[in-house]
Formats: structure tokens, C-alpha cells, sequence
């Protein structure tokens, strides 16, 4: 922690007083202090009166992160030479090990790209298959980890197995026989989502990870819903490859994202775009980011999300999440006519809360909590998933998860 905070210091503009005001917290960041966490609410810039529950789609970024990224911005702008650029090259890399400490894993292990579907979609298109190969998905996967497996399904004739979905999960060994009973001798790939947007169901990266490595299959794991949500060891979960987004948990920039491949299977995935200045002695998973020119920028305010992550401690973030889902889900679940679909049990699920309402139309209770409450969520408005969703973040207060039980509560009444 201290060593963050040091490293903060130096930089520019917010990071200055985001700094001073989280080391001037009365206590250490508890998942029940609510003092600590009203002030990192005050680190961002949301409008007043808005309630946002909807880091599962897109979150805000703090403003020591907006400061930063609007900085370099005009640095970049003010001189584009070749010699004011050459910073940037340190300043990736610099995050990149970042990336890899938040992580888990070697920093060799990670490469910057556009977000969480450009990172699967790497991995679609770099692995080496064969007609017939099986890939082993579920169908509450993102799609761009079970659309992008079809299409390239269709493609070369290889066969796609879907698994269903429990709502909510009962057990984490549920969830592991649902993979386990559709792998056979031709199964190549089993490609996960880490925690569905769908209902908030968590499945079981690590135990998933170990059945396929002992068959020698790829596991791919989606991580857009728990990158900077959870306290994530990817070294510990085992997973072949993980792909997530900077815009969501990890509350940074829009289409900035990283590709982690694991170090012993990194040669046989094939980087999917090849321009100037790759070559087969590029180190590491820096093979799969040779775009051209990239937004020097954007990276440097992924920089700055990792930092504002680190400086409050990755673990504290979990804690903290954990409280507030809890919270919501437990008094939700005792409302006349609203049915949970996201479990309990918090090693089921994460950030992510779904439920359905039953005594009223689906769409005239999301209206009302914008319309009279100014709360921002999700829905689902059919299918099996059907329901509102709400995903909040360190910014929100335990009093906002109250409001908001309550708004449900008048709206289904």
C-alpha cells in the first residue's frame, strides 16, 4: 500500500488530491466503513442525485484517471514527434507489470488491446483447429465468447457444445458437471465466461482450468465481469488465456483491454494482426498488440486505473463489492413478487445481481427507477435471463443500495 501511494504522488493534476484524500481516511478501507468509501465516491464525477448501477456495462472513470488520460492527451497533441513519443514505449510497459501484479502473473503474459472482444476473438482466431475439434461453451456466455466460437464453427466445420445454464447456480460442482459431461476426446477448447452478466452466476474457473489441463484442453476465460471487480490469481486459476476491459470494473478508459496468454502455450496462438514493427522476436504477448499506431494516451490512463485500484488494494475493492451485492441481494429477495436469479452464495457469484419482478411489467419498473429515482441499471427484457440487473461499484454507498430496494419496492407494490 505504501509503495502505491509513493508512486502516486508523482503524478499530476487529481492524482494529488485523490492521494491526500484516501491517506487521510479515518481508518483502513473496511468493507463497512462508510466514511473511507464516501470519500472515494467523491473521486468520481457523477451527477448528483444519479444512483449508477450498471458497472457491468460501462463504469465511470475517477477523476484522478480522467485527469490523467486529459493530460497526455495534450501532451501527445501538442508535439506528435518522434522523440516527445518515445516516453509512451516505458510508460506501457510500466503498466503492463502493473497489469501483471493486479493479476497474478508475469507481465510477459499481457497484451494491451481494445477491449474484452477483441481479446477473445484473438484467441478464436489463433488457435490452430481442425475439422470436427469440439469447443465446449455455456449459453450464458458473452457473446463474443460463444458467437465468435460459432462463427468460426461454420467456418471450419468444427462442433460447438453449449451448456446449460442453472438459475441460480446450486453448487460450484453444478457448475463444473455442466462443462465436464460435454468434453470428449475431440474436445479442444472449453471457453468460459468468469462471472455471466447474464443472472451474476460464478463458475468455477480453477477447477474447470484443472480438468482441462489434464485432458490437454484450451481454457479461455472471459473475465470482463470480474477484472477489477475481483481479487483475480490467474497463476492460482490455471486458465490457458483470460480477456477483460479497462471501461468496466476496472473503471478506466473506453476500448482499452487486455489478453493474458499463459507463458507455456503462448506459441500456439497466432497474433492476428501483423504490421510494421512485429516479427517473431517480439517478446512475449506483445506479439498479439502489434496494431500500428496506437493511443499512447488511453494507455497511460490504464496506468492510472491500475493505480487508483492498487492504492485502495485490490482485496479491499472485493470486500467492499461483496458488502454492497450482499446487501442488495438479501433485501431483495424478501420483496412480495420479485424473484432472485442470482445466488446467495457469494463463491456463486460477484458484482452482478439479477431479479425478476413478477406483479408488474418488466419494463414499467426499469422506467420508474430512472424516471422518479434517477436509477441507472439493466435489463433483460425475455429468455431465461429475463429481469433487472444491478452491478455496483466502490462509488456506490450501502445508503444507495437501500434507495434502491426501496424504489423496487414501491414501483412492484
Amino acid at each position: 500500500m505504501t509503495h502505491s501511494r509513493r508512486d502516486l504522488v508523482r503524478h499530476a493534476g487529481a492524482w494529488l488530491a485523490t492521494v491526500s484524500a484516501l491517506k487521510a481516511a479515518p481508518v483502513s478501507p473496511a468493507a463497512g466503513n462508510e466514511d473511507y468509501w464516501r470519500m472515494v465516491k467523491r473521486q468520481f464525477p457523477l451527477e448528483d442525485k444519479l444512483i449508477y448501477l450498471n458497472a457491468a456495462n460501462v463504469c465511470p472513470a475517477s477523476r484522478g484517471v480522467l485527469d490523467r488520460h486529459l493530460e497526455y492527451l495534450r501532451d501527445f497533441q501538442a508535439n506528435p514527434s518522434f522523440q516527445n513519443r518515445m516516453k509512451y514505449e516505458a510508460m506501457a510497459e510500466r503498466a503492463r507489470g502493473k497489469a501483471g501484479a493486479l493479476l497474478g502473473c508475469d507481465k510477459e503474459e499481457i497484451a494491451f488491446t481494445r477491449n474484452t472482444s477483441e481479446s477473445t476473438n484473438t484467441v478464436v482466431n489463433g488457435l490452430d483447429l481442425r475439422e470436427g475439434d469440439e469447443i465446449v461453451i455455456t449459453a450464458h456466455n458473452h457473446p463474443s465468447n460463444n458467437d465468435s466460437w460459432k462463427v468460426k464453427a461454420k467456418r471450419h466445420r468444427l462442433v460447438v457444445k453449449e451448456a446449460v445454464v442453472p438459475i441460480p447456480a446450486k453448487s460450484q460442482q453444478q457448475l463444473l458437471d455442466s462443462i465436464a459431461s460435454l468434453v470428449t476426446p475431440r474436445t479442444k477448447v472449453i471457453a468460459v465466461t468468469h462471472l455471466t452478466n447474464t443472472t451474476g452466476n460464478a463458475y468455477p474457473a480453477k477447477a474447470i482450468a484443472s480438468l482441462a489441463r489434464q485432458k490437454g484442453i484450451w481454457m479461455h476465460l472471459d473475465g470482463a465481469q470480474t477484472l477489477g471487480a475481483l481479487n483475480v490469481n490467474l497463476r492460482d486459476i490455471g486458465c490457458d488465456s483470460y480477456a477483460g476491459s479497462a471501461h468496466k470494473w476496472l473503471m478506466g478508459p473506453l476500448e482499452a483491454g487486455l489478453l493474458y496468454v499463459r507463458t507455456e502455450r503462448m506459441s500456439e496462438l497466432w497474433p492476428q494482426v501483423v504490421t510494421a514493427g512485429w516479427s517473431d522476436k517480439v517478446a512475449g504477448a506483445r506479439k498479439f498488440e502489434v496494431y500500428g499506431q496506437r493511443d499512447n494516451p488511453r494507455l497511460v490512463a490504464v496506468e492510472a486505473a491500475l493505480d487508483f485500484l492498487q492504492l485502495i488494494g485490490m482485496e479491499h475493492v472485493d470486500a467492499r463489492l461483496r458488502a454492497l451485492v450482499k446487501r442488495g441481494k438479501e433485501q431483495l429477495a424478501a420483496i412480495p413478487g420479485v424473484e432472485l436469479k442470482t445466488s446467495l452464495d457469494p463463491q456463486l457469484s460477484g458484482g452482478v445481481i439479477k431479479f425478476n419482478v413478477k406483479s408488474k411489467p418488466l419494463k414499467e419498473v426499469y422506467d420508474g427507477l430512472w424516471t422518479r429515482h434517477r436509477i441507472a441499471i439493466a435489463q433483460t427484457p425475455a429468455g431465461d435471463a429475463q429481469g433487472l440487473r444491478i452491478s455496483p461499484h466502490i462509488y456506490n454507498t450501502m445508503d444507495e443500495m437501500d434507495q434502491v430496494v426501496a424504489a423496487v419496492k414501491e414501483l412492484v407494490g
